[in-house]
């Protein structure tokens, strides 16, 4: 029995340490220098997809003044090039990361309305029903005010169901350009 004791024990100790040093190794990845590393991935306005209308951009309802039907989408220097309506793109993040933030850039001279980004995500799952539940808006932003000619940065920070789950979940941005803005980019800065 004393020698089962000290197996038990040394097994024990054996797997402390490791945890210790896989945690500390986690832990070492996150931090450089006691800073949390921020990942950030880009999506370009200009490759958003064009779609017939979006769930914040419909005949029912919108988020802006009314709804906006969506035109062909086109590229100008870097921007949407002032196309209004609803625009969708497929988001990749690594599974377990942590969204902090979601940013759009956009040169909007419209004081009335603007161009709102939606990062969304939605429960898989075989026999959900009904078929609609597991939708979530994450984070949103919008342009505003009237600047012209100028690149402005639109930020947020307030994220819910922050955790990337890609088992159990699909993540995209959902863009609804109401007016002549011109949106460039869209950003999603997260830690893994």
């Amino acid at each position: 029995m004393g020698e089962w004791s000290n197996r038990t024990l040394a097994v024990a100790a054996a797997a402390v340490t490791a945890f210790l040093i896989l945690g500390w190794a986690l832990i070492s990845q996150v931090t450089a220098g006691g800073t949390v590393v921020v990942t950030v991935q880009n999506y370009a306005a200009s490759t958003f997809t064009p779609v017939e209308e979006s769930s914040h951009n419909h005949n029912g309802g919108s988020v802006c003044a009314a709804f906006e039907a969506s035109e062909q989408g086109s590229e100008n220097k870097g921007d949407l090039n002032a196309k209004k309506g609803s625009f969708l793109q497929n988001v990749i993040l690594p599974q377990g990361a942590t969204v902090r933030q979601l940013t759009l850039f956009a040169n909007d001279n419209d004081g009335d309305d603007g161009t709102h980004v939606f990062l969304v995500r939605k429960r898989i799952q075989a026999g959900l029903s009904p078929q609609f539940t597991g939708y979530g808006v994450m984070a949103r932003t919008q342009s505003q005010g009237a600047v012209n000619n100028t690149m402005r940065r639109f930020t947020t920070s307030a994220v819910d169901g922050a955790t990337i789950d890609n088992r159990h979940f699909f993540y995209f941005l959902e863009l609804v350009n109401c007016a002549t803005v011109e949106p460039f980019d869209v950003q999603v800065a997260y830690t893994s």
